[in-house]
């Protein structure tokens, strides 16, 4: 079973994002977000939810409490996303607005 640190690294590593980076986020240290990827720490559960929000899974997937959904909720959130494909549905919502406001002449 994997455990929260796991986890935690899976999630930052798939959505491409440095540890430097993910503390940023959460305005916590760069030794902190370390120290969970490490199960040497354990954050605090408004941590827990924060990072649940940002990577777009449950808390109980993070505590360990069921597998990774990737179907998920039905919410997308940027997080949840490759840069690739925010980059591509940027630009499908830029062509779909255009197309809205010719329409609209």
């Amino acid at each position: 079973m994997e455990t929260f640190g796991e986890r935690l690294r899976l999630l930052r590593i798939e959505q491409n994002i440095s540890q430097e980076m993910l503390a940023q986020k959460l305005n916590i240290s760069k030794s902190t977000v370390s120290m969970y990827e490490r199960n040497e720490r354990q954050p605090s559960f408004t941590t827990v939810i924060n990072l649940a929000r940002l990577f777009g899974v449950s808390t109980d997937y993070l505590l360990g409490m069921k597998p990774y959904d990737r179907g998920g909720n039905g919410v997308l959130t940027e997080a949840s996303l490759s840069s690739e494909e925010v980059e591509y549905l940027r630009e499908q919502l830029n062509l779909y607005r255009t197309h809205i406001r010719k329409r609209q002449r």
